[in-house]
C-alpha cells in the first residue's frame, strides 16, 4: 500500500490533495490510503463539510520500509520523524526542493503554482473526478491563493477554480466568502494552538528556523493575546533548539503581514509591519534567508 499524506501542521491543501491523489493512484490500480499528520484546522473541516466527505484518519504508525507519496511539500523536518526510513515513490508539490533522499527514483512532479491541488488538477482526467474530489481541490486552491490573491496566484490557478468550481456545482462566490470566514476563525483557540496551526519548519542560511503563519481577517483579533503568543514562541524555542521562530500574523483584508521574532538568530529584531507580505513561501522566507544571510 502507498501511504499519502502532507507535511506537520497540515493546512488544507496537505490534506484536501492528499485524498484525492490517493483516489488517482487506486484508479490507476495502485493501492493507496490518504492519512493526515496533526489536527485539522476550521477551515480544512469546512471543506471537508461542504464535500459531505469524512476527512482521512491521523497516521500514528512508523514508516520503515513503507511506500510513501507526499503531497505539499519536500522538507524532510516537516514530515513524521519515520520518513527518512520509508521509500518515497511519489512527490506532488509547488513548493521549493527542500534537500529530500529517497532510495530510488520517485515518480515527481513540481509546479511554482499557488497550491499542490491545481498540479494535481493538471494531472487528472476531468471525467474521473467526482464533485465531492472537485470540492476539496477548489478548496484546497482558494485556501493557498488566498482567493487567487497571493502573489503564488498563476493562471494555472485561475483555469483550475473556474473548471473546478463547475465540476463541484458550487456558488464560487459563498463558497469562498464562506471558507475564507473559516480560515480566519480563531475563537476559542489558545495562543499555543494558534502559534501551531499553520508551522512549518526550515532550515534557512545553516540555521533551524520554524515560520508559524496566522490569517486573519484583521490583527485585532489577536490583540488581546499577543503577549501569550510571544510568550509561546520563546517556549518553542527553549524546547525545540530553533534558531530562530518567526510568527507571520497576516491581515487577508489589508493585505499586508506584522512579523514577530523569538530566537537567538536574530535576538534584536522587533516587530515589523511588511505591506503586500501574503506568502510565506514566496515573499517571506527570501526576505528571512537574506537577514539572517547577514
Amino acid at each position: 500500500m502507498i501511504h499519502v499524506f502532507g507535511h506537520l501542521h497540515p493546512d488544507s491543501d496537505a490534506v484536501c490533495t492528499a485524498v484525492v491523489t490517493a483516489q488517482w493512484l487506486n484508479q490507476q490500480g495502485r493501492d493507496a490510503c490518504a492519512w493526515r499528520l496533526g489536527e485539522l484546522n476550521n477551515e480544512t473541516r469546512f471543506i471537508f463539510r461542504a464535500a459531505e466527505l469524512t476527512p482521512p484518519a491521523l497516521l500514528d504508525s512508523a514508516l520503515d520500509d513503507r511506500d510513501v507519496w507526499l503531497v505539499d511539500f519536500t522538507e524532510p523536518a516537516q514530515g513524521p520523524h519515520s520518513l527518512p526510513e520509508s521509500n518515497i515513490v511519489g512527490i506532488i508539490d509547488h513548493h521549493r526542493l527542500g534537500g529530500l533522499i529517497t532510495r530510488l527514483p520517485p515518480e515527481v512532479w513540481i509546479k511554482p503554482v499557488g497550491s499542490s491541488a491545481t498540479l494535481l488538477w493538471q494531472l487528472l482526467k476531468p471525467e474521473t473526478l467526482s464533485a465531492a474530489h472537485a470540492t476539496l481541490l477548489l478548496g484546497a486552491i482558494i485556501s493557498d491563493t488566498v482567493a487567487l490573491r497571493s502573489p503564488t496566484t498563476t493562471g494555472d490557478d485561475h483555469l483550475a477554480v473556474e473548471a473546478l468550481s463547475a465540476l463541484a456545482g458550487v456558488d464560487l462566490e459563498t463558497f469562498t466568502r464562506d471558507l475564507l470566514a473559516a480560515k480566519t476563525n480563531i475563537s476559542g483557540m489558545s495562543a499555543d494552538a494558534l502559534l501551531n496551526k499553520d508551522i512549518k519548519a526550515f532550515t534557512l542560511a545553516g540555521h533551524d528556523v520554524r515560520v508559524a503563519q496566522l490569517e486573519l481577517y484583521s490583527l485585532t483579533q489577536v490583540d488581546a493575546i499577543r503577549d501569550d503568543l510571544r510568550v509561546a514562541m520563546d517556549a518553542l524555542v527553549a524546547q525545540s533548539g530553533a534558531a530562530l521562530v518567526v510568527l507571520m500574523l497576516t491581515d487577508i483584508t489589508e493585505n499586508a503581514s506584522t512579523l514577530l521574532f523569538s530566537g537567538p538568530a536574530l535576538a534584536q529584531a522587533e516587530p515589523c509591519a511588511v505591506p503586500g507580505m501574503l506568502s510565506r513561501k514566496k515573499q517571506l522566507l527570501p526576505w528571512l534567508e537574506q537577514r539572517l544571510k547577514r
